[in-house]
């Protein structure tokens, strides 16, 4: 049975979501004020400081865990119908 095109785009999102999760999170981990810096000057005029976590509370392991099947299961669910759309408005 084949693979609809709808589910391969799902898989794909997920893993590049997936992938750019943990690199984000390595980074935060690793580099906090440079990945903060990093994304302080996507959101222009917004300061992203005022919400960082305090150094005494730690990102967690299962917070990480939790963060990271989230960002999977909802680009997933997102990249199957971009798909699906997709497939839909290709037969026009």
């Amino acid at each position: 049975m084949a693979t609809s095109k709808a589910v391969t785009v799902g898989v794909a999102s997920a893993v590049t979501f997936g992938a750019l999760s943990l690199v984000c999170l390595m980074a935060v981990l690793l580099f906090p004020d440079g990945t903060l810096g990093f994304f302080n000057s996507w959101f222009h005029g917004l300061d992203l400081s005022l919400i960082k976590r305090p150094p005494t509370k730690p990102i967690g392991v299962g917070e990480a865990v939790g963060g990271f099947i989230s960002v999977v299961v909802v680009s997933f669910i997102f990249g199957a119908l971009f798909g699906w759309i997709y497939e839909r408005v290709g037969r026009r």
